[in-house]
């Protein structure tokens, strides 16, 4: 498959990771493997790079992706994925790419497939985000986002808002059907999820 080389990848892994007893989530196996490496091999089988949003474990993050670490910034501290993913769009601006595909770093079982089918949606009208949906369930956190969205998501940011598919939703995102099993987007963010 050839890489898309106006699309960057961006792993999110900057959450607290409450409801995991504040462990790092992408620091956790499944599977024998750390979460987070899994999908950034699978963000790196895709785009020509990778970037982390992280806000914690940087010297473990540094070592999967030295030099692609992306923290949030000052003023958008605890204001959960949506700052990583601004974050990120600015990088990908910077690099004159035109849009991020990002992944949480709890869904170690997604696959190429599954987000190639994203960018490929996103290449059919690249001003607008392509969201997952599986099962009639939206997932906004695995999508392609065009770095045109910056300036709306600075403002929704400021504004206090934070749900991610309510910003995905007024952004026009496209639902991209994915058919895949329910486990290739089941987030593994609760010590029961990692057991099995």
């Amino acid at each position: 498959m050839t890489r898309p080389e106006r699309v960057i990848g961006l792993l999110l892994a900057g959450g607290k990771s409450t409801r995991m007893g504040g462990q790092d989530k992408g620091l956790l196996p499944w599977q024998g493997q750390p979460m987070a490496q899994r999908v950034y091999r699978t963000l790196k089988n895709l785009t020509p790079r990778v970037y982390i949003s992280a806000n914690r474990s940087l010297e473990d993050y540094e070592h999967l992706a030295p030099g692609h670490i992306l923290r949030d910034t000052p003023q958008h501290a605890d204001q959960g994925p949506l700052a990583g993913l601004l974050t990120g769009l600015r990088k990908a601006s910077e690099q004159g790419a035109e849009a991020v595909l990002i992944c949480p770093c709890d869904t170690p079982d997604i696959n190429p497939a599954t987000l190639s089918a994203l960018i490929t949606a996103w290449q059919t009208c690249p001003d607008r985000p392509a969201i997952a949906e599986s099962n009639g369930r939206i997932h906004p956190l695995h999508g392609v986002y065009p770095v045109g969205l910056m300036g709306c998501l600075e403002c929704y940011l400021k504004s206090g808002e934070r749900r991610v598919v309510t910003f995905a939703e007024r952004a026009g995102a496209i639902a991209v059907d994915c058919p895949e099993t329910e486990d290739v987007f089941k987030n593994r963010n609760k010590p029961e999820d990692l057991k099995g």
